[in-house]
């Protein structure tokens, strides 16, 4: 399980001291007067169709590295599971939490909440228990960037200790970034193909970043020889039902 608290960032050199607001005060008005008038047309009509690819562009000029995702891999786990590649041209990636984490992906176009329980009841021959027929019902709420991107969640079997009797409701108030139903439902899929067995089996994930039809939240867990998916009230908290803190 998670041990959040023991965890120290590891050492990578010296730390760098923030920016602080009139550094980067100064330092955009020196891009806004150096910037070109005459920028080339087809290069600011690609980065329009791909906001991303600017970010990327940009963070590679002035930004700290981007963490290392395994797309290859990624995309051979798409075409077996549900039939195709996707376009990640655009991959959004977050930085790296000094933690011990792993990566998920939402590719985005059209991929469902539906499809990936699909798939999961596939992979399991039937052994899928859910709540509602119909999971493309739940929607996030908290945001995600439109296109094709990474989640970061600590590396864990057991959704994230220090979470233990938080209610969706806390979360929100708090303002705490935490998987969707969609993230759960993909980071169980891949880590089980990955060999590594079943995600929260003696507890249950919270996806307190989305909600059901009705207000409830889902939640994911391994439960009697079954991937299954139940619904909560948002203020309802236990021991057992907890989420797991995301870097998106």
């Amino acid at each position: 399980m998670s041990n959040l608290k023991k965890e120290q960032p590891m050492k990578t050199g010296t730390v760098q001291k923030p920016l602080d607001p009139s550094e980067q005060a100064e330092f955009w008005a020196a891009m806004h007067q150096q910037f070109p008038h005459d920028p080339d047309p087809a290069a600011v009509r690609r980065y329009l169709k791909k906001k991303a690819t600017l970010g990327r562009d940009w963070r590679g000029l002035i930004g700290q590295p981007l963490p290392v995702v395994d797309v290859d891999n990624w995309q051979d786990f798409f075409k077996r599971k549900f039939g195709r590649r996707f376009d990640l041209g655009g991959l959004y990636i977050p930085q790296k939490p000094a933690y011990p984490c792993r990566a998920i992906i939402n590719p985005r176009d059209g991929l469902t909440n539906n499809d990936v329980f699909d798939a999961f009841t596939k992979t399991l021959d039937g052994k899928t228990w859910r709540y509602a027929n119909d999971l493309n019902t739940v929607e996030d709420v908290i945001t995600r960037p439109e296109g094709p991107h990474v989640v970061w969640v600590r590396d864990v079997i057991e959704a994230d200790e220090e979470m233990a009797n938080v209610s969706a409701d806390q979360i929100t108030e708090r303002g705490i970034n935490t998987v969707t139903f969609f993230d759960r439902q993909m980071d169980g899929l891949k880590v089980f193909d990955e060999g590594r067995g079943h995600l929260d089996i003696q507890n249950v994930t919270l996806c307190s970043g989305s909600r059901s039809s009705d207000g409830g939240v889902p939640g994911a867990g391994w439960l009697d020889g079954e991937f299954y998916v139940h619904a909560y009230r948002p203020g309802y908290s236990d021991s057992c039902l907890r989420a797991r803190v995301a870097v998106s």
